[in-house]
């Protein structure tokens, strides 16, 4: 696993200190000056790491106050942290007896209150506040379809959520009724962030999202805000009625930027177009810095600060020190090249890591479908480049980042136009090479099996990790919340058989016997079950003559307690990428499982 890895990280509302959360269980509570530099720390995690718990949920729940959740076996314990002059003590020790997710904390009220959320079998979803002294819990939305929560106001006693493209916010209290009658306010825009009487919206464009603001009372939308073209993400917005600004984070043509709003319209900050990418990232108590998480392809998640006055975005870690190794510089990344192919009257984005006279080359299929292959942290990646691999990262049709057209090409299509791309990629981008091998995550996992046993003479060395093989099984065995997705997704395609037969790579395991094949997955995947992966396994090895006679390799490595995580190929980076780069030819061996 190497050094801690960064995972969580939170600034709380008045600028004064961060939490950092690694995945070795250890927590930091980070002391900060006006411009947002470290200037003490103190462990938290102490309390929690001798009791053998480990940690799920470190939040601020006031200026001097943080709550941890930790489990141990099938308990939850709730710790409560409160800063006095220059210590921290635990004020408090509780059982959660919750069985549902917890969104957020607070101290409200003079008691502590937990925002969780219930999936109902129907599918709808439902948000609730939870009094874990009193052990009792009340309702402040009903059970909603296609819900996102954005916002919790609580000095106001108000949660923000997004439905079917519309705002609502509900307001709680004492004097609520039935579930079904809690009183909301709907917006004809979804909802961002509310401060005071302002509420932002993010108002969908032609080709994107433009921030916008309204006061509660007057209901007018002010969205003319200078800037030269929607973004195609609008993740965030982040209103500040003092300073009378707002700062907007989202993506634009695949890269993460920052822009800055005075309420009249005033552009005043931009950060676009540098290495890396810096997320989540809030104003220092100065206002002169945004205080973020920064990462690129060879550095892992650090906090860092950027000077607002500095229009090119210089990114500056914080000097923080996790155990005995020091966080100060950031580690040289790979020159990345930008460009684009052309299909059809579209043209296909991907980033190409290119070292000099190499002749080996990986197409890098990110996870989604929808998500964006960003300059952030991929040790897969990183250590491709070290051995001298040219790496295309393709954001094939159906990634965000590039407008909701794009975004929307795979609709009832996946493994269609998608997977089409990548042979287009090896034939005209990456012709002239001998060795090219594909390597994917996820929905990236599931294109490059499919692209693989489709045309199996087209490439070296396919690395599959947490795939689904088998739509049609997919459907029938998953969840409300699966089946309601993939109903959305490609609910044509549903009614198909055939057209799902044709786009599960388990209809091509005789295929596949002719590239040499490693698959990768988590025992504990919850959203791509480990099933399909040791399906297709086995219908590989049914064919084993063929293997043999080909002198293929075929690995699977089933990965106990992992579940389908961000960053997880952390875990598997090194043997995968062994796996791309040697050119040996051994017998099928039996499945390996790594602990």
């Amino acid at each position: 696993m190497g050094d801690p890895f960064l995972n969580r990280m939170s600034v709380n509302r008045e600028r004064t200190s961060m939490i950092l959360c690694y995945d070795d269980q250890t927590c930091e509570w980070c002391e900060l000056d006006d411009a947002g530099d470290v200037q003490a720390k103190h462990c938290l995690s102490d309390h929690w790491i001798g009791l053998g718990q480990t940690v799920q949920h470190v939040l601020f729940i006031g200026t001097g106050q943080v709550a941890a959740i930790t489990k141990e076996k099938t308990e939850r314990w709730i710790h409560v942290f409160q800063k006095e002059r220059e210590h921290i003590r635990v004020i408090q020790t509780l059982s959660l007896k919750l069985p549902f997710p917890v969104m957020q904390l607070a101290w409200q009220d003079g008691q502590l209150q937990l925002l969780f959320a219930v999936r109902h079998r129907s599918g709808t979803v439902q948000i609730g506040l939870y009094d874990p002294v009193q052990e009792k819990a009340e309702w402040v939305t009903p059970e909603l379809d296609n819900l996102q929560f954005v916002f919790w106001a609580k000095t106001e006693r108000e949660i923000g959520v997004n439905v079917g493209g519309a705002g609502r916010v509900y307001f709680y209290g004492k004097a609520n009724g039935s579930s079904r009658e809690i009183p909301y306010q709907e917006y004809a825009y979804p909802v961002m962030d509310k401060q005071g009487d302002r509420i932002a919206v993010c108002i969908p464009m032609e080709d994107g999202f433009c921030p916008g603001w309204m006061s509660v009372q007057e209901r007018v939308v002010h969205g003319s805000l200078e800037h030269s073209e929607p973004f195609s993400e609008l993740i965030r917005i982040q209103l500040d009625v003092d300073q009378q600004h707002i700062l907007c984070e989202g993506i634009l043509r695949g890269k993460w930027q920052y822009i800055q709003y005075t309420l009249d319209g005033e552009k005043t900050f931009e950060l676009c177009d540098y290495p890396g990418t810096l997320t989540q990232a809030v104003h220092s108590r100065d206002k002169q810095n945004l205080i973020g998480k920064y990462e690129s392809i060879t550095t892992a998640p650090v906090p860092a600060r950027c000077r607002i006055s500095e229009s090119f975005g210089h990114i500056t870690p914080l000097s923080v020190k996790h155990g005995d190794g020091p966080i100060s510089n950031l580690v040289k990344q790979p020159e990345t090249k930008y460009k684009h192919m052309r299909y059809g009257n579209a043209f296909i984005p991907y980033m190409d890591i290119h070292p000099e006279g190499k002749e080996q080359a990986v197409i890098y299929l990110h996870g989604g479908p929808h998500n964006c292959l960003l300059d952030s942290y991929s040790p897969v990646i990183a250590r491709l480049y070290e051995a001298g691999v040219r790496v295309i990262g393709l954001n094939y049709p159906g990634s965000s980042g590039f407008g909701s057209d794009y975004k929307q090409r795979i609709q009832d299509d996946w493994g269609g136009v998608d997977a089409d791309v990548i042979r287009l990629i090896r034939e005209q981008v990456l012709g002239s090479y001998s060795a090219v091998s594909l390597y994917g995550v996820s929905y990236g996992a599931y294109l490059a099996l499919l692209a693989a046993g489709r045309k199996p003479e087209l490439w070296s060395n396919v690395v599959a990790c947490a795939p689904f093989t088998d739509l049609s099984s997919l459907y029938a065995g998953g969840g409300a919340k699966l089946r309601s997705f993939l109903q959305t997704e490609i609910g044509e395609l549903l009614q198909d058989k055939s057209a799902l037969r044709d786009r599960s790579p388990l209809t091509y395991a005789s295929a596949l016997c002719e590239v040499d094949l490693q698959l990768v997955h988590g025992r504990n995947d919850q959203l791509c079950p480990v099933e399909q992966t040791e399906h297709l396994y086995r219908e590989i090895l049914k064919r084993k003559e063929p293997v043999e006679a080909k002198g293929r390799q075929l690995e699977m490595h089933i990965i106990d307690d992992l579940q389908h995580e961000v960053y997880a190929e952390r875990i598997w980076a090194a043997r995968a990428v062994h796996f791309l780069t040697q050119n040996r030819v051994i017998q099928p061996e039996q499945a390996t499982k790594l602990r």
